[in-house]
């Protein structure tokens, strides 16, 4: 999500430097044909962002009005069009990136307690707290979840629920529920364990890949079938 987000922006910055440097020109009095030719770079670089946006992030005039600086270009009749490059500049282009950052905020893509309780951490660069705090997390969702006793931890308790002999045993599909209890197993032996320790600071892209991971788990598992419980 992260090197999406990243991606993204980066295109962002792109189209915005285009469309600046467009504006300068029509400012200082370019050709129409050299207009032209930076227009049509600056409408390639704009189907580039488009086509990696979210489909709910396509609502804008952007495309509108670059096909009318073409229009006018086209007709030596840049006055007509320099409405069109600030209204990219100072509308189109905030208005999308604003969009984006509102999709990318939306709680859909992250479990709502997860979220709440792990983002201050991240905020304030605690990762490694960040780390053992969403193992914290992910065994009282899976202690509530499965009505599983407090005691159990780790292995034992990914066993109880995912296990041959297990809770979700005959409840789920085989394939599905031992390769969840290999993943489980694996993220508490790999992840929580080694950052259990307060000495252990993980870098940014491990910290991503581990939250990522038991975000996934979260709303996976909220899925199968369960104890009532409330989260």
């Amino acid at each position: 999500m992260i090197l999406y987000e990243y991606k993204v922006r980066d295109e962002f910055k792109r189209v915005r430097e285009l469309a600046e440097r467009i504006k300068s020109k029509f400012d200082s009095g370019a050709k129409p044909s050299e207009l032209l030719q930076d227009c049509e770079v600056l409408e390639a670089a704009s189907r580039q962002l488009l086509r990696i946006l979210p489909e709910k992030v396509h609502d804008s005039n952007l495309n509108r009005h670059i096909e009318f600086m073409k229009l006018y270009l086209k007709r030596d009749e840049p006055d007509k069009c320099l409405g069109d490059i600030e209204d990219i500049s100072k509308f189109d282009l905030p208005s999308l990136e604003n969009a984006f950052q509102d999709w990318c905020a939306i709680y859909q893509h992250y479990d709502t307690e997860f979220s709440a309780k792990i983002s201050d951490l991240l905020i304030e660069k605690h990762l490694d707290s960040a780390v053992r705090k969403a193992f914290v997390i992910l065994k009282e969702r899976m202690i509530r979840t499965f009505g599983m006793s407090s005691d159990l931890d780790g292995r034992d308790l990914v066993n109880q629920i995912f296990g041959n002999k297990g809770y979700l045993a005959g409840k789920i599909p085989d394939p599905e529920r031992e390769s969840m209890r290999n993943l489980l197993d694996g993220l508490f032996g790999a992840f929580r364990n080694k950052y259990g320790h307060e000495d252990v600071k993980p870098e940014w892209y491990e910290v991503e890949a581990i939250l990522s991971m038991i975000n996934w788990v979260l709303k996976r598992i909220d899925n199968y079938p369960s104890l009532i419980y409330t989260k």
